[in-house]
């Protein structure tokens, strides 16, 4: 008898697909930075540029700090910079105005709003941190210290527009190399030798005089323009928070009449009274002489306490070296010493001398045997 007929199941085993292990390991391509658009990037470079438009830092509802212009600057920047314009952002112009620069605020507007549907910047609008119906009466700021982004993104002369341009990466990267570098130098100050602390206490000592020389400087200046009726700052940004490093040091100077009342001109040609007979007394009694003396004595002074600080310090040669005050204790101490042991010394022969003292030992020498006994 045959067998019933069946169905022989062959199992194929497949081959496991094995991950190569550098595929395994791989990280993915990290994200490309945005590629601006090269028509108009060159109007950006050159608008924020040396030769370009005024910004400011302030800080925005939800994030962190960032720089912003003013539609105002933007519109004078455009109109006074025809030859630039024309030089460096050919295609930025034959895009938004026909080859021609700018001439209207119609054409301001239609470059604006070029940049803004492009990402190079986005409208903003001053945002108080406690809103109140004050601060709403109250006069606009002209360069507020807090934004927030508004919904309508078109461009307006009168509004902020944050910067989100950032440009090419590798200056930043330079930078960052450069403070992280300072930190761990200031870090690594302990083990500095001995030359580069003194070096180092120097610069800090220069750089303190001037920046103080300044202030004095620009409040003097100050005060003499403000006594006849204006106000004239040296450096207007040095002590703006919210000015950059190279942006405190711009304008130069600043000038503006003063619209004072009949009391603030008696208030200020007083205080030239005050000033003139201050000055006068001053005078009889001191020399510009004995000022310069004063002040080069008093920063040499300065100068020689911090290096005698700095080579006093442990682990360093004048650390291990007594002082001429350490010495005379010392001395002093030994002395002291000496004396006392001297005058122990006199005591213990008066009075193996005294005949008295010799006698009674002998009496109690004899009452100790008696008692043996």
């Amino acid at each position: 008898a045959q067998e019933p007929f069946g169905l022989d199941i062959l199992l194929v085993r497949r081959p496991a697909v094995r991950t190569p292990p550098a595929a395994m390991f791989s990280r993915k391509k990290k994200s490309e930075q945005p590629e601006w658009d090269p028509t108009y990037e060159p109007l950006m470079k050159v608008l924020l540029g040396k030769k370009g438009i005024k910004t400011k830092s302030a800080s925005e509802v939800g994030r962190k700090k960032v720089d912003y212009f003013r539609g105002k600057d933007f519109k004078k920047w455009l109109l006074e910079n025809d030859s630039l314009l024309t030089k460096k952002c050919e295609k930025a112009l034959e895009e938004s105005c026909e080859g021609n620069p700018p001439e209207s605020d119609k054409d301001v507007e239609r470059i604006g709003n070029e940049l803004i549907q492009r990402g190079f910047c986005y409208k903003a609008m001053y945002k108080p941190l406690n809103p109140t119906s004050k601060t709403a009466e109250a006069k606009p700021k002209k360069w507020p210290d807090r934004l927030s982004r508004t919904p309508n993104q078109t461009f307006d002369i009168e509004g902020f527009y944050v910067i989100t341009y950032s440009g090419g990466s590798g200056m930043q990267h330079f930078l960052l190399g450069l403070i992280i570098a300072g930190v761990l130098l200031a870090c690594m100050h302990p083990v500095w030798p001995i030359w580069a602390k003194i070096g180092g206490w120097y610069l800090s000592v220069v750089f303190l005089t001037i920046y103080f020389a300044v202030l004095i400087l620009r409040m003097v200046i100050f005060t003499l323009f403000w006594v006849v009726g204006f106000d004239f700052w040296i450096f207007p940004n040095l002590n703006d928070e919210y000015c950059g490093f190279l942006d405190s040091f711009k304008p130069f100077y600043s000038w503006e009449k003063r619209k004072d009342d009949a009391l603030m001109l008696l208030v200020r040609f007083g205080s030239l009274g005050i000033a003139a007979v201050a000055i006068q007394q001053i005078a009889e009694t001191t020399s510009l002489e004995d000022v310069q003396d004063f002040v080069v004595s008093s920063y040499a002074d300065v100068l020689e306490w911090g290096v005698e600080k700095l080579t006093a310090l442990p682990g360093s040669d004048k650390q291990m070296l007594p002082s001429v005050e350490e010495l005379q204790k010392e001395k002093d101490l030994d002395d002291n010493e000496t004396n006392e042991t001297k005058v122990t010394a006199d005591m213990a022969d008066e009075d193996d001398d005294d005949p008295v003292t010799e006698e009674k030992k002998t009496t109690d020498a004899e009452g100790a045997a008696e008692t043996e006994s």
